[in-house]
């Protein structure tokens, strides 16, 4: 189960549109840059997974569409609008998943990660979706979905834990 913000259909129409009207490259330079000050670690998993499937640019902007997506119900939901009211990812978080993908194996981790989004934040897995089928490597860009996602789902449960 995942406890981050579930995405509307109305957000990603919104989240669209900004990419529309304001163009990928000026949407990408302030999600990248609040990444930077918010998630760095979150960012260089994205980086090296767009760099590794290719088509660096145009993945990075379905990683930057669908975090943006993430991180605009997060400030809704607390009442604000900044792009930090998402778990910010750390190292040990990372560690952690890259054990679940060397025991699962990258495809069952990917299956298992997408069949969790699917079911509890399927207009987000439209996005994941949506840029994927448009790659020759399909599953490449969804394993990198997977990991951003399931990164900050493991996050935010290690985080509210230790407030407990």
């Amino acid at each position: 189960m995942s406890f981050l913000p579930h995405v509307s259909e109305l957000t990603r129409e919104h989240i669209a549109r900004e990419f529309d009207d304001l163009g990928p490259d000026a949407c990408m330079t302030e999600i990248v840059e609040a990444m930077r000050r918010d998630n760095p670690e979150l960012l260089e998993m994205a980086l090296k997974c767009a760099e590794d499937v290719g088509e660096a640019r145009r993945v990075m902007a379905g990683f930057g569409m669908f975090y943006r997506a993430l991180s605009f119900e997060a400030a809704v939901a607390l009442g604000h609008q900044t792009m930090s009211a998402l778990p910010r990812v750390d190292p040990q978080t990372r560690e952690q998943i890259v054990l679940e993908i060397d025991e699962h194996g990258p495809k069952a981790f990917t299956l298992r990660s997408m069949d969790s989004l699917e079911k509890s934040n399927p207009e987000l897995m439209q996005i994941a979706h949506q840029f994927a089928a448009r790659s020759a490597n399909y599953l490449g860009v969804m394993q990198g979905f997977a990991l951003l996602h399931r990164s900050l789902v493991v996050q935010f449960r290690a985080d509210r834990s230790n407030l407990h």
